[in-house]
């Protein structure tokens, strides 16, 4: 992959995060819908005095996100190093699009607002596992064909997965959190994921509760496609747990897409989660697992389970996988055994 062409091809069309306090929103002002004069690109870029690559006014991608989108940022309401939802940008939108000092959907990359012990509250605890946002190489388990081993080394930034011009969907259309079609180094098919109206960035439960968290239907299973187009093997249908895949790791896997069982609540459901409508049907990679980082804990035989390529570090807590639950509650809330 030529990333050079790559990172011209985003940064160079114009627009990004506008700095200074003024108000970020997905797909809208900053991030997409520019006019022929837009005053956009200012923010993001210098013609002849860039600190960083691809003419930044920072040193490096991540770096000029997190100056809107970080613990100290003022562009934007998503604080996502938290993990939590803010009221500190200039526009106060209609209707509102999160919960202040609620947990973000995504959790965060350095601490979450997550109730992953299951007591009824929730406060800021530093993230056992996330997903890579700083140019870092990382396996991306699952990746590649069947018996392909257990995954390809990346690197991922924010805008591996997000493209900060907006514009992202079929048309010039906006996509779901600035999602792109194709994640950089994934070679994947192109998978859309079409805006939210309403956008809404936190979690639906006051007590933190992450598990049982509603999504749009359409939106749940597609988004279990887009996760698969890096971890292609973990993408499974109902009859996967019985049904060897071919794959000498992946052999056997639990449901990620599509419908279970067809029951709502089966074995009585999961202890209560603030959110009525919850439900296991259809199942997706979000039913069990955050985006950007969970602050589970893990133990006992939880906290020894090998990784795809057999190794056992990092363990204990390290082992979290991005849950939402403690130890294996993601299996027990369904499961109630």
């Amino acid at each position: 992959m030529k990333k050079v062409w790559r990172w011209l091809g985003i940064f160079l069309l114009g627009g990004g995060l506008l700095l200074n306090g003024q108000p970020v929103w997905a797909d809208n002002g900053p991030h997409g819908g520019y006019t022929a004069t837009t005053d956009a690109c200012a923010g993001c870029h210098r013609a002849h005095t860039a600190q960083g690559e691809q003419l930044l006014t920072a040193g490096s991608s991540t770096a000029l996100c997190l100056t809107c989108h970080g613990a100290s940022g003022t562009g934007a309401d998503t604080d996502v190093l938290d993990g939590v939802y803010l009221q500190r940008d200039t526009t106060e939108e209609s209707p509102p699009e999160g919960e202040v000092d609620r947990g973000l959907k995504a959790g965060g990359f350095q601490f979450a607002r997550m109730d992953t012990a299951w007591v009824g509250s929730a406060s800021p605890q530093p993230v056992t596992s996330s997903h890579l946002m700083d140019g870092q190489n990382g396996i991306a388990w699952g990746s590649g064909s069947i018996g392909s081993g257990p995954g390809i080394s990346i690197t991922l930034a924010c805008i591996s997965c997000h493209d900060p011009h907006g514009g992202a969907g079929g048309g010039n259309g906006p996509t779901y959190r600035l999602l792109r079609p194709t994640p950089w180094e994934s070679g994947a098919d192109v998978v859309i994921l079409a805006d939210e109206n309403p956008k809404d960035y936190t979690i639906d439960a006051a007590d933190g509760k992450y598990f049982g968290q509603e999504y749009e239907a359409n939106l749940y299973h597609n988004l279990a496609s887009w996760c698969a187009t890096c971890h292609d093997r973990y993408l499974a249908t109902a009859g996967s747990g019985h049904t060897s895949s071919g794959d000498a790791i992946y052999m056997y896997r639990h449901i990620s897409i599509g419908s279970g069982c067809g029951c709502h609540n089966m074995h009585g459901g999961p202890p209560p989660t603030g959110n009525p409508e919850y439900r296991h049907d259809p199942l997706s990679c979000l039913t069990c697992h955050v985006a950007h980082g969970s602050s589970a804990h893990m133990g006992g035989f939880a906290a020894q389970v090998p990784w795809p390529n057999g190794s056992t570090t990092p363990n204990g807590d390290g082992r979290s996988a991005l849950l939402r639950v403690d130890n294996r509650g993601t299996c027990e809330l369904c499961h109630d055994k």
